[in-house]
């Protein structure tokens, strides 16, 4: 499971957002509570301006753990994206309680 998280990481930092999607996916599959793969999974999403499909991974990382500092900074970013400055606001502010 590690080699596909770090296969990921290493296309997502080559530029190659669909490929660590790919690797990331796959990875969600076999371990379905692994918060980081969806995290990284959505940034990878975000990079590409898929931002709606990229709020429902932070979102299911929000689920698997209420107190992820990261993944309510990266789905602010991602509100912060389509105009929705309310909801980003509120999980910047949610992601400073959890640092």
């Amino acid at each position: 499971m590690k080699d596909l998280f770090k296969e990921g990481n290493k296309k997502y930092i080559k530029g190659d957002y669909k490929g660590a999607i790919k690797m990331f996916t796959k990875l969600i599959e076999i371990e379905p509570n692994n918060i980081y793969a969806y995290i990284n999974l959505g940034i990878a999403k975000m990079d590409l301006g898929n931002y709606e499909p990229a709020i429902e991974c932070f979102t299911k990382a929000i689920e698997l753990d209420p107190e992820n500092s990261d993944a309510y900074k990266n789905r602010a970013l991602a509100y912060y994206s389509i105009d929705k400055e309310d909801k980003a606001l509120l999980d910047y502010k949610k992601s400073t309680q959890f640092v």
